[in-house]
């Protein structure tokens, strides 16, 4: 296929993260792929301690959040806690727990994100730390790519039956020749060595050492996951709609260790594989053996030990990341900008956030990887690895901290693994606890005079001591902050929109949508993309620009024109589908869904127009208690013109739906400023916007009408 810019081995790495995102994200360790309806169930929210099972508790994970939050003033050993003997139904009845601290069954993507840093550190250190450089990165991502063959790509269409298939035809056009012959390459030798391990026979020799490693490598990476699983006894304390959909899939739910047959097959398999000619010595087997394999068989012979593969400093987990070369011997200080550091970012967010689930379909990896991808499409050559770092950090410290996922982890973490000035730059993508200090940096951002690429703004020099925090709404955010917060953003709407029956409570309905669209995370975006607005029309007025202190070059300001595109585009695509929750909140028929549209996005329909033909006579109140009764919203405070806290009683507050509308509109105007609205981009436009409205419909009438994500769970 013809390319606009070199595929490097940075796009190509970045593709494979989006692949795996896009094929892998309800995969399971051991269960498999799961129904919408679990992965629905995984969806973040708060908890009462109390209601957790009993089950959880005698468990490390169980002990540690009791200690946590029962304990939280005492320095006490978790393993001296005795759950029977306290009063959890009483103590933990007004502890509200996010279920991003409880364990889960990790993404089967993580494998390959292990895999990869594992070849990675064969190639740098194998070879009796000479390095192996036929360990290519065409050959680890070729690894990466195994478990996605014959799976639907869910990205490449809104519609879930225009999906994509990941063949040798895809990986061919997407990844080229040498990433395409590797896949198959190690796709054949994986089919024989399955088939002999099924036959009881000893697999004959790989066709080289690097195939080898690559076979050592996926086998242990699942290995590693298994027992994770075991380690944390996740299957003792599921619900029984969990239990009977894992007996389904294959899993004895009734047995007292329904993860031992998996974890002997992988045990094994993984000692097979060792024994496989050509496997590295120094950088890969002897790492893991010592750890894993060991920990594994304790486990295996003592069902007992199972508890040391699991929690925080888990043999199953700390002990291996720890050991890999790349976490042991790689200094990412010195290296910020090198592929090499966006494999060991990748490891630092699995290993920090394999529990983390967002308010969507997605797990935490995912949407880190999927950011990545986006990055790749919309930059283009501009992309660079320290763009990817920090797509696959940014939420790492704010969601892997110890109130969210338990995990405890901090800019100082971050600072003493990658260096200072890539810490920096996490610190300004992380939310502070103060709302406004977002808002109030994207205002300085927009005052500021130029744009600060992170090297002006951060000493990359070397490793400078930084009083970091999150956010610091002092400072203006730097360029690569702006990409990043911008791509989250795209992110975070196209999970709202490819995925709506899964946002649940207050978050289903057009009051919480909007208000966080426009006045939450819009109050940071738009005064984002307004100074990316001014920056390209300097560029192009001033013929002095390139001479200005901080001028962008030629390649990154298209890349951020086609960043802009991209993002305005996403917020448009959010509105349509919250036009058309608020259609069904207001009980309107489809020719009065198709004018509340047309009206909100026309510029030439004034305020005063848009009152009276929109806010009177469309959006009437009675029937919004209509829809009430009918159960489509729950009360009058969750649609978006009437405050949160609004009774029936209450009037009608409508600035926020107006405010929405005018910036849809700004949105047109900059569209003619920089020329963005040519007839074939706005008929792209309108063809996804359709999309949206046929994927909205499909939910609702697989919900018989009533917005509810159970009801769509359970027939999806």
């Amino acid at each position: 296929m013809a390319r606009a810019y070199p595929l490097t081995d940075l796009v190509k790495l970045v593709r494979a993260y989006g692949v795996l995102a896009g094929t892998g994200d309800m995969d399971r360790v051991i269960a498999g792929e799961l129904s919408r309806r679990w992965i629905a169930r995984e969806v973040e929210h708060l908890v009462p301690l109390s209601t957790l099972p009993a089950e959880l508790f005698n468990t490390q994970r169980g002990r540690d959040l009791l200690a946590a939050e029962i304990f939280s003033n005492q320095d006490i050993d978790p393993e001296t806690i005795n759950p029977e003997k306290l009063d959890i139904g009483t103590v933990g009845r007004d502890c509200l727990i996010n279920t991003n601290r409880l364990p889960k069954l990790e993404p089967s993507i993580h494998a390959a994100i292990l895999a990869a840093n594992m070849l990675l550190g064969v190639r740098l250190y194998g070879n009796h730390g000479l390095g192996m450089p036929g360990m290519t990165h065409d050959m680890i991502v070729a690894t990466m790519l195994q478990g996605t063959l014959g799976k639907p790509y869910r990205y490449s269409a809104i519609s879930s039956e225009d999906h994509e298939i990941i063949d040798d035809s895809y990986i061919f056009s997407w990844f080229g020749d040498a990433v395409a012959a590797n896949v198959r390459t190690l796709d054949d030798y994986l089919q024989r060595f399955e088939s002999a391990i099924e036959k009881g026979e000893t697999p004959d020799d790989p066709p080289s050492s690097e195939i080898a490693s690559a076979v050592a490598a996926i086998e242990a990476s699942r290995l590693r996951l298994t027992a994770r699983a075991a380690g944390d006894q996740i299957i003792s304390f599921l619900d029984s709609e969990g239990r009977a959909e894992l007996a389904r899939n294959g899993v004895d739910v009734k047995s007292d260790f329904p993860e031992r047959p998996f974890l002997e097959q992988d045990y094994a398999r993984t000692g097979i594989a060792f024994g496989l000619v050509g496997v590295d010595h120094y950088a890969l087997r002897e790492p893991l053996r010592n750890t894993l394999i060991m920990a594994v068989r304790d486990a295996l012979e003592d069902p007992d030990k199972r508890e040391r593969l699991s929690g925080r400093r888990g043999k199953a987990v700390h002990e291996v990341h720890m050991n890999l070369p790349v976490m042991e011997y790689y200094v990412a200080a010195d290296n910020p900008n090198s592929i090499e550091t966006v494999h060991l970012a990748s490891l630092e967010m699995m290993r920090s956030l394999e529990k983390g689930r967002r308010k969507s379909l997605s797990t935490m990896s995912a949407h880190a990887f999927r950011i990545s991808a986006i990055a790749e499409r919309v930059l283009g050559r501009a992309l660079e690895p320290l763009i990817v770092t920090l797509a696959l950090l940014h939420d790492v410290v704010e969601d892997g901290s110890l109130r969210v996922t338990g995990y405890g982890h901090s800019l100082r973490k971050i600072q003493f693994r990658f260096g200072a000035p890539i810490a920096a730059m996490v610190s300004e993508l992380t939310d502070s606890n103060v709302h406004t200090d977002g808002i109030n940096k994207a205002a300085i951002t927009l005052s500021h005079p130029h744009l600060l690429p992170p090297q002006a703004q951060y000493n990359f020099s070397g490793f400078t001591q930084y009083n970091l925090k999150p956010t610091e709404a002092d400072l203006p955010y730097t360029l690569s902050g702006i990409v990043i917060k911008l791509l989250d953003t795209v992110v975070s709407l196209e999970e709202g929109i490819r995925d709506p029956e899964l946002m649940t409570g207050h978050w289903r309905n057009s009051g919480a949508r909007i208000f966080w669209a426009e006045r939450m995370r819009g109050a940071i975006v738009y005064p984002l993309i307004e100074r990316l607005l001014l920056e390209f029309k300097a560029s192009q007025i001033d013929p002095k620009y390139y001479r200005r202190p901080h001028s962008v070059n030629s390649v990154r300001l298209r890349a951020g024109m086609a960043l802009l595109d991209t993002t305005m585009m996403y917020l448009d695509l959010y509105v349509t589908q919250n036009l058309a929750i608020v259609a069904l909140e207001f009980g309107l028929d489809a020719v009065q869904r198709d004018t509340l549209i047309s009206l909100f996005n026309d510029p030439n329909v004034d305020d005063r127009q848009f009152e009276a033909r929109v806010l009177v006579d469309l959006l009437k109140d009675e029937k919004l208690q209509a829809s009430i009764r009918k159960g489509v919203l729950e009360c009058i405070a969750h649609t978006t013109l009437y405050n949160k806290d609004a009774t029936d009683s209450s009037a009608r507050d409508e600035t926020t739906f107006v405010s929405y509308r005018a910036s849809a509109l700004r949105r047109q105007a900059i569209r003619r400023e920089l020329q963005l609205d040519s007839a074939e981009k706005l008929s792209a436009l309108a063809l996804r916007k359709e999309q949206v409205l046929r994927r909205f419909d499909q939910t609702i009438e697989s919900q018989n009408g009533v917005y509810n994500p159970d009801l769509f769970a359970s027939a999806g």
